[in-house]
């Protein structure tokens, strides 16, 4: 939904619209019914999760440890109504985690999800229920996924508790909508003739994986991030002091640094995530894009496309808002750029003229632009600030070819790994 670059950089940002996924081989034999429609046992779920090491760790990069690595069994996800929505893998190399898989539940989706080096969602919500919920346990509380980075606890009364323990309503129905043949013939790729086939298959001939280098990642956790409830009013707080609003700055102030940091000083990250300037840097960068997208107290920015404060307005007055508060001092990295923001689609008139294309991601990662995009449809902010963006992350590269997208790359605010989304 959000589009915004440095002038000289324009770029496109926005909501998934099309699922293409190429079809691949493999050496599994898998029991499907007539049409590829209908539930994935956990067995086959394995299956698939099993043949998913295998082409990972021969295609994509710094994934060539999972060659010999093992799977947990699976943790099960579900849809709002009950039905199990999805499968969770821990990815065991020499019997330690070192990511996760996420195999679908339900045919009509495609069969890998998301996979990441990242910590499996499951071990962040057991910690968080754990900590916020009296008598948690994984038995009496539904884990809940019901779209990309929507993993949750059901907490009842239609509410659901997410990784960083925010509250928000869930969604009385999930209407998840992709290409019927596609995803029919990614499910039949895992069939073969014979279950003895040694063939390590591709998602198709000419896949690669292109990933923008260098571009900056920023989380609220652990070391990261600053604390909340401060008396410090804005703009004295900018920084890694503390924030007058919760410690949640928001994920589309932190999406939005993100992107800004790549432009501005590349030379402050590429030495180290862990040092103190980093921290300092990304901090002020969040603090100044909450304040100019006028972000509430929980963290939540609205849409581009809307009347006041929102996500593309705090982009173009950042350049303006940065220079005033280094003039004031507050501040002392030099600005480089200044940015215009522009929406993919009007608000209201998205489902007329389109989401985001697969062409869109394509065209900004090959010329180097990460991309700002917000997943929408999140559902209700239980504390009634308007709609609850699912949320909001940073596009830095795609594996497919210049036709086809069949999964993004993406930092997901959540942690500091690259994470891939199945495109749809």
């Amino acid at each position: 939904m959000v589009c915004y670059a440095p002038t000289e950089y324009p770029y496109i940002g926005g909501f998934f619209s099309v699922l293409v996924l190429s079809s691949f081989a493999g050496a599994l034999s898998l029991v499907h019914p007539k049409d590829h429609s209908g539930s994935v046992t956990p067995t086959e779920a394995m299956l698939v999760a099993q043949r998913h090491l295998r082409w990972v760790s021969s295609n994509v990069p710094n994934f060539e440890d999972w060659k010999n690595a093992k799977l947990s069994q699976p943790v099960v996800y579900y849809f709002p109504n009950g039905t199990r929505s999805a499968y969770e893998f821990t990815v065991l190399v020499n019997g330690k985690p070192d990511g996760f898989i996420l195999v679908a539940a339900q045919r009509y989706m495609p069969p890998v999800l998301e996979f990441s080096k990242g910590e499996s969602p499951s071990k962040r919500l057991e910690r968080i229920g754990a900590a916020r919920i009296k008598g948690f346990s994984t038995e009496r509380h539904m884990l809940l996924y019901y779209g990309a980075l929507s993993y949750s606890i059901d907490i009842g009364n239609g509410k659901a508790m997410d990784i960083y323990g925010r509250h928000a309503s869930v969604p009385k129905t999930v209407k998840l909508e992709f290409s019927h043949k596609q995803v029919t013939n990614a499910w039949r790729a895992f069939e073969t003739p014979s279950a003895s086939e040694p063939t390590v298959g591709i998602l198709s001939e000419d896949i690669y994986t292109k990933i923008i280098p260098n571009v900056p990642a920023w989380t609220e956790d652990s070391y990261f991030g600053d604390p909340g409830g401060a008396s410090t009013s804005y703009p004295n707080n900018v920084g890694p002091s503390g924030d007058p609003w919760s410690w949640w700055d928001g994920c589309t102030p932190i999406a939005a640094a993100q992107i800004i940091a790549y432009y501005e000083h590349p030379e402050i990250y590429e030495n180290g995530y862990y040092t103190q300037e980093y921290k300092a840097y990304m901090t002020s960068l969040v603090d100044i894009l909450h304040h100019t997208m006028g972000t509430s107290r929980d963290g939540n920015t609205y849409v581009c496309g809307r009347w006041g404060p929102d996500a593309c307005d705090g982009i173009e007055a950042f350049a303006s808002e940065y220079q005033r508060l280094k003039n004031d001092g507050i501040v002392s990295w030099p600005l480089v750029h200044s940015y215009d923001a522009q929406p993919t689609c009007t608000l209201g008139l998205c489902s007329w003229f389109g989401y985001i294309k697969a062409s869109d991601v394509i065209n900004e990662v090959d010329n180097n632009h990460p991309v700002l995009l917000q997943l929408h449809n999140g559902g209700s902010a239980t504390d009634g600030q308007g709609p609850y963006g699912n949320h909001s992350v940073v596009i830095i590269g795609y594996v497919g070819n210049r036709d086809t997208i069949d999964y993004v790359v993406i930092h997901s605010g959540w942690d500091m790994w690259d994470h891939y989304l199945a495109m749809g």
